[in-house]
């Protein structure tokens, strides 16, 4: 192999790995949404680091996978089940090495009686890093949509 064909080769092999860690990202952020729906504290906690931070409306702080994972356990969350669905997204990703973004919208939806309906909307930004081989998500700041902070949050970077 030539030196063209090397760098032709280690370029493809850059924009496949940046491919692979965006698919990844992506997968990771959806299946919050999988976990908390399907009653799966361990599995939506593991979804996240160790020393992670979640960020709710300014208003509800989480810190750490046990937090989490007792936020799925909570009552709150166990009134909605299993008539919740999370549906994550869409999200404009980017990834940076070993550090991503993950911008989107998370829409709750819940039947009651009968009929299914918005139980909450909100834009999300997610940060996640890659560590001990996989991405895990360790800050999530959510914002009610509606919100002047909802639209400050859309707005950050990487």
């Amino acid at each position: 192999m030539d030196a063209d064909d090397r760098a032709l080769f280690d370029r493809l092999s850059q924009r496949v790995q940046a491919l692979e860690d965006e698919r990844a990202v992506h997968n990771t952020v959806t299946r919050y949404g999988f976990g908390v729906d399907s009653d799966d504290p361990d599995g939506t906690a593991n979804l996240y680091a160790e020393d992670c931070v979640l960020d709710i409306d300014n208003v509800t702080f989480m810190h750490g996978r046990d937090q989490v994972r007792e936020m799925v356990k909570g009552e709150l969350h166990q009134a909605i089940l299993p008539n919740c669905a999370h549906l994550m997204g869409p999200f404009a990703i980017e990834v940076d090495g070993d550090r991503a973004v993950a911008t989107g919208y998370a829409t709750v939806y819940v039947r009651h009686e009968g009929e299914t309906r918005i139980w909450r909307q909100a834009f999300g930004r997610w940060q996640l890093e890659r560590r001990d081989g996989r991405w895990q998500i360790v800050r999530r700041t959510s914002r009610a949509v509606g919100t002047v902070d909802a639209q400050r949050l859309i707005n950050q970077g990487l």
